[in-house]
């Protein structure tokens, strides 16, 4: 009888059953067991599939609160959701670099408390040319896969003398997994979250990429500061290019899958979504509701 990929593990992923057979790996990076082994060749890293370890100074931070958890779509332009965002406790957003300027407080709020960020190279150096921004958080996670830069990652953290949290690979590995992609650090931040005893998770600006169908994906500031710092070119006025996006790593499909059985067992519970999100969503919702 052959041993299943989760042997040991905790049979579920925040209180979602793991799959009997993992689904076809849609990513160009290899299979996550293939990438784990390989870290395992080059020296002293985590080598093997975990479940995650909560940082119990973050759970002290976020216990009991609502959070708004803001992503750079562009639809919420318009939508004037600011004041409704900062009256969370805690407001998290992904992958910036700025404070948010005043022209957009009506539509994604002022404040940011808790940074998702990747860490890699070039957010790294987005962050260190605007060092004011990274100070200002109360807590900054990377949920994001990092072992091959870990020293990078963790020095760099070091400098902001703020509070940080740098998920296990392999914790992560384990939800690409599951998945069947290496997930956006939207997603995975999301799923870190989601294992705190947290009263409200509020979902905004997140689209999977305009649910696979991509175009304009982020607001104008947002778009601007990314291409400033490298992190893609432009095809045409505020559309990314598709090939530096890298869909070949990060599949959307897959992602979009996982993310129905996260509204299947955390909607109404933990987890609330935006507009958007209840539109694209709502058979799920539906089925929910009705269960």
């Amino acid at each position: 009888m052959s041993t299943k990929w989760y042997e040991g593990l905790k049979r579920e992923i925040i209180n979602i059953p793991l799959s009997n057979s993992a689904p076809p790996w849609q990513s160009s990076t290899p299979l996550p067991e293939s990438q784990l082994a390989d870290l395992g060749r080059r020296g002293n890293f985590i080598d093997k599939f975990e479940d995650y370890e909560i940082d119990n100074s973050l759970a002290e931070l976020v216990s009991g609160k609502r959070i708004a958890y803001v992503c750079p779509s562009p639809h919420l332009k318009g939508m004037k959701m600011g004041e409704y965002i900062d009256s969370f406790d805690l407001v998290v957003r992904v992958n910036q670099a700025f404070h948010m300027q005043e022209e957009n407080w009506e539509d994604y709020g002022k404040r940011t408390d808790i940074l998702m960020n990747c860490l890699n190279c070039n957010k790294i150096a987005a962050l260190k040319n605007n060092m004011s921004f990274a100070k200002d958080m109360k807590y900054i996670v990377c949920p994001m896969v990092s072992m091959w830069d870990i020293q990078r990652v963790h020095d760099f953290l070091d400098t902001t003398g703020v509070p940080w949290h740098n998920v296990s690979d392999g914790y992560l590995f384990k939800i690409f997994k599951e998945v069947g992609t290496t997930c956006n650090t939207g997603l995975t931040g999301i799923i870190t979250l989601l294992n705190y005893d947290i009263k409200e998770l509020y979902l905004t600006g997140m689209t999977f990429f305009n649910m696979n169908k991509f175009g304009q994906i982020y607001y104008d500031k947002y778009h601007n500061e990314a291409m400033t710092n490298n992190n893609f070119r432009e095809d045409s006025d505020k559309v990314p290019n598709f090939a530096d996006l890298r869909i070949d790593i990060h599949q959307q499909q897959p992602q979009i899958n996982y993310f129905h059985k996260m509204v299947y067992f955390h909607y109404g519970k933990k987890m609330t979504l935006d507009k958007y999100l209840t539109e694209n969503f709502n058979h799920t919702i539906q089925k929910v509701t009705n269960r």
